[in-house]
C-alpha cells in the first residue's frame, strides 16, 4: 500500500487553500523575513521611546506589570518617564538596554534589562523590583513578567501550540494545538497554565505529578501563538514554579501573561527581586517557520559555549556509577578494542557513599540513601574516580561524573555536621533518620558548599561533563519555611541561588560543560539550558518496558522546540538498529554494559551512526507524519542545513503498521537543481530532479514492519 503525503499535518491544517508546491521552502525556514525583522526592531524602538506604537498588534505600554499594594506599577512605570542606558553592538549580535524608573511614594526601583537580537525578530527582558526606602515596602503581587496584549490582523482564531512537559511518561513533549474559542457559540477561551489547572489537567490526563513545579514538569515553558496568517513564540528562563495565560477576548484580541508562580511578598530594605526571563519572537507565514525561527534562535542564544563555541553534545557511553571500577576499566578496554568512537565516557549515579549492595542499574543496590555523601565509594572505587578518568581520557573520551548536590538523606555525614544548610520537609527543625533533604541554595554557606563539593570532584578527578540532577520537587520545603507576608521568597533566593552555583561553577572552570538534568527532562526552560543541555530528557527512558515507539514519539515532538537534547530508551540495554532511530538525538547515549561480540558491535554501529547524524539536527527541522501515540502508524521527519544545502530523512514503519511505502513532500527541495539521497545502511544513491520531487514527492519503501530508512540528501552543485 503507498500513501502520498503532501506535507504535515500543521501545515494542511493551518495552511488551508495553499498546495505545497506553491509555497517557497523559505515559508517553513529558520530564515528570517525583512518583514518581520522591522516588525519587531518597531516594536523595540517603541519600547525604547523613539517610536509610535503599532497598537493594532500591541498594546501600549510596557510588556510586564506588577501592584504594590493596591497600586498598580503602570501608574509609575512609563515608556516616557524610563532613564535608558543603551549599549553597543556585542559580537554575538545581541545588544542590551537598561531602563530604569524611580518611585519616590514607595521607595521602590524596576529595572527592566532589554536585549535585541540583531539576526532575529524577537527580544528578551528581564525585570528587577528593589526597595530603595529605609522601610518595608508594601507586598508585590500579581507579578506578570511577560504581559502583552496581542491583537490578530481581522476577526481570525487564535491557535496555541505548545507541549506537555517531562512528567515521566510516554506522551512526554506530545505537542498539543488547541483552537481559542470555548465552544462553536462562544469566541472567546482562556487557558492557564498555574498549579491548581495543571492539577485538574494531570489528574484527568493520569498524571501522578501534576503539581510538581520545577519548569517543564507539566509543560514546556514554550509556547507558539498563531494569529492567523502571523504570531508570537514566547519563552520563560525560570527553574521553578511559573504561571501562564492565554486569554483571548474575541475577534482576534488576546492577552498573553507569564510570570513567578508562587510569589506574593514585601521588600525589606535594600532588598531585591528579579523576574524570569522572558522571550517574544515574531513571525509571519507558515507555523513551522516560527518554530524553525525558535530552533536557530535557541542554538545560537540559549546554547552553553565554551570560548565562545557551541558545545558540541556528546554521543556518549553510559555506565551506572555502582558498576565497581575495575568492570568500568575492562569496559573501556572493550571501548578500545572495537575502536567505538565515543565522545564521552558517562559515569553515572551510584558511584559515592559507604553503600555495600553493588548496582549495575538504577533499580538495583542501595545507592539511593547515600546522597549527600559525594565521596567515592570504597567498596567499589577504593575511594577514587582517578583510574577510571585517567583510562577514559587516555582512549580518546571525556569524562562525566553524576551528582546531586541539592538532595541529601537524613543521617549522611553532611546532614549531621552541617545542618543548617538544609531544609527538612516540615518546615521547622524536625527531621527523621532516611527523611530527603533539600539544600538552601538561597543560603551564602549552602551555596559555598555545593560549589566547594563539586569543585573539588572536577580538580580530583578531571571532569570534563558535569552532569546535575535534581530529584526532589523544592517548592514544598521551601513554601513551608516561609514566613509570614512573604510568600515565594525562599523560592525565588533559591533559583538565584542555583544559577549563581552554575555561573560560579562556569567562571571557575571554563572548559567544564554541564549536563542539566532533574528527574528527566523537569528542568528545561531558558535559563537552565542556556547553562547545560538536557541530554537526559525523560525519565520513561529508565525503564525496560520502555517502547521504542514512544521514544520516537518524544524524538519527534521535542524537535519542534529544540535541537539540541539527548536520549536513549530502555534503561541501561543494549538497542538494535531500529530502537537506536527511535531515540536519535544530538546527544544520542548508549548502554555499555555488553556481554557478547555482537552486542559491542551493534554500539559500534550505533555510535558511528548518531555521530554521522548529529550536525542535522543543527538545521531546520520539517515533520513528515502526524499520527502520535499509535503501533499501527509511521513516523517521519526530516531536517535540514540550509548554509550547506544537505539533509537528512528518517522514517520509521512502526510494529503493527500495514503501510510499506509512503510518498512524501520535502519542502526543502530547490526544484531548478537536482539533487542526490543516498541510503545510509545500503550506501546506494540515486540523483533525481527537483522538478520531479515536488510534483510527485519522495517515495520511501520500507517493506518490513518495525524496520526504518535513514537518507541523506545533499544539492547538485
Amino acid at each position: 500500500m503507498k500513501r502520498l503525503i503532501y506535507c504535515t499535518f500543521l501545515l494542511l491544517l493551518f495552511s488551508p487553500g495553499l498546495q505545497s508546491d506553491e509555497i517557497p521552502v523559505e515559508s517553513y525556514s529558520s530564515q528570517p523575513q525583512k518583514t518581520e525583522l522591522d516588525f519587531i526592531q518597531q516594536w523595540v524602538s517603541y519600547l525604547l521611546g523613539s517610536a509610535d506604537g503599532a497598537s493594532a498588534r500591541y498594546g501600549e505600554g510596557l510588556p510586564f506589570s506588577f501592584n504594590c499594594g493596591e497600586r498598580s506599577c503602570r501608574d509609575w512605570i512609563k515608556i516616557e518617564n524610563a532613564k535608558i542606558d543603551s549599549a553597543d553592538w556585542q559580537q554575538d549580535g545581541t545588544r542590551l538596554h537598561t531602563l530604569v524608573w524611580h518611585d519616590k511614594a514607595s521607595g521602590l526601583v524596576c529595572s527592566m534589562e532589554l536585549t535585541e537580537f540583531k539576526n532575529f525578530p524577537a527580544f528578551q527582558w528581564l525585570v528587577r523590583i528593589k526597595n530603595e526606602s529605609d522601610t518595608n515596602s508594601e507586598n508585590i503581587h500579581d507579578f506578570c513578567a511577560t504581559d502583552i496584549t496581542w491583537n490578530a490582523e481581522g476577526d481570525v482564531m487564535p491557535i496555541l501550540h505548545r507541549a506537555v512537559g517531562s512528567p515521566g511518561c510516554e506522551d512526554d513533549f506530545q505537542l498539543r494545538s488547541e483552537i481559542m474559542h470555548a465552544s462553536m457559540w462562544n469566541k472567546s477561551r482562556s487557558i492557564f497554565m498555574n498549579s491548581h489547572t495543571n492539577n485538574e489537567w494531570g489528574s484527568a490526563n493520569s498524571y501522578l505529578i501534576p503539581s510538581d513545579k520545577r519548569s517543564s514538569a507539566v509543560w514546556l515553558p514554550f509556547f507558539n501563538y498563531q494569529t492567523g496568517s502571523d504570531g508570537l513564540v514566547t519563552g520563560l528562563g525560570w527553574s521553578a514554579s511559573w504561571n501562564a495565560d492565554f486569554v483571548h477576548t474575541g475577534n482576534g484580541k488576546s492577552t498573553i501573561k507569564s510570570g513567578p508562580g508562587n510569589f506574593h511578598s514585601y521588600l525589606k530594605p535594600g532588598e531585591s527581586i528579579r523576574s524570569p526571563l522572558n522571550l517574544v519572537l515574531y513571525w509571519q507565514g507558515e507555523m513551522m517557520h516560527g518554530q524553525n525561527m525558535f530552533r536557530k534562535l535557541v542554538l545560537e542564544h540559549y546554547t552553553p559555549k565554551i570560548h565562545g563555541k557551541m558545545v558540541e553534545p556528546p554521543v556518549s557511553g553510559l555506565v551506572w556509577g555502582g558498576v565497581p571500577s575495575k568492570e568500568h576499566l575492562e569496559i573501556i578496554e572493550k571501548i578500545q578494542e572495537y575502536k567505538i568512537p565515543l565522545d564521552v565516557y558517562w559515569f553515572d549515579a551510584g558511584w559515592y557513599g559507604t553503600g555495600v549492595v553493588p548496582s549495575y542499574t538504577v533499580f538495583e543496590g542501595d545507592w539511593g540513601p547515600m546522597a549527600g555523601d559525594w565521596r567515592p565509594n570504597p567498596n567499589w572505587h577504593n575511594g577514587t574516580l582517578k583510574p577510571v578518568s585517567d583510562a577514559a581520557h587516555a582512549a580518546g573520551m571525556k569524562f562525566l561524573v553524576w551528582v546531586e548536590p541539592c538532595r541529601a538523606i537524613q543521617g549522611r555525614p553532611i546532614t549531621l555536621e552541617r545542618p543548617e544548610l538544609f531544609y527538612g520537609h516540615r518546615g521547622d527543625e524536625t527531621r527523621t533518620e532516611g527523611e530527603t533533604l533539600l539544600l538552601d541554595l538561597g543560603k551564602s554557606d549552602s551555596l559555598q558548599w555545593a560549589i566547594d563539593v563539586v569543585s573539588n570532584l572536577v580538580e580530583q578527578y578531571d571532569i570534563d561533563w558535569y552532569e546535575e540532577d535534581f530529584n526532589i520537587e523544592p517548592n514544598p520545603y521551601l513554601e513551608a519555611r516561609d514566613e509570614q507576608g512573604r510568600t515565594g521568597m525562599n523560592e525565588m533566593r533559591f533559583v538565584e541561588g542555583h544559577f549563581k552555583f552554575w555561573d560560579t561553577l562556569l567562571e571557575k572552570f571554563p572548559n567544564l560543560a554541564i549536563l542539566n538534568c532533574a528527574s528527566g527532562g523537569r528542568r528545561i526552560d531558558l535559563e537552565s539550558i542556556r547553562r547545560g543541555q538536557p541530554l537526559w530528557r525523560s525519565d520513561y527512558n529508565c525503564f525496560p518496558e520502555a517502547t521504542p515507539e514512544s521514544t520516537q514519539d518524544q524524538s519527534f515532538n521535542i524537535s519542534y522546540w529544540l535541537p539540541i537534547q539527548g536520549s536513549m530508551i530502555r534503561g541501561w540495554l543494549i538497542f538494535d538498529t531500529y530502537e537506536a532511530r527511535s531515540a536519535l538525538s544530538p546527544g544520542a547515549e548508549n548502554g555499555l554494559v555488553a556481554k557478547t561480540d555482537e552486542e559491542w558491535k551493534q554500539i559500534k554501529k550505533n555510535v558511528e551512526m548518531q555521530k554521522a547524524c548529529k550536525k542535522y539536527f543543527y538545521g531546520d527541522f520539517y515533520p513528515l507524519t502526524n499520527t502520535q501515540r499509535s503501533h499501527k502508524s509511521w513516523m517521519a521527519y526530516h531536517l535540514y542545513l540550509p548554509e550547506e544545502k544537505k539533509g537528512m530523512i528518517l522514517a520509521m514503519r512502526r510494529d503493527q503498521s500495514d503501510v510499506s511505502a509512503m510518498t512524501f513532500d520535502l519542502l526543502t527541495i530547490d526544484p531548478e537543481t537536482s539533487w542526490t539521497f543516498r541510503d545510509y545502511d545500503t550506501g546506494e544513491t540515486q540523483t533525481v530532479s527537483g522538478q520531479e520531487i515536488r510534483e510527485k514527492g519522495y517515495e520511501i519503501v520500507i517493506p518490513e514492519r518495525r524496520s526504518s530508512r535513514l537518507i541523506f540528501y545533499s544539492r547538485e552543485e
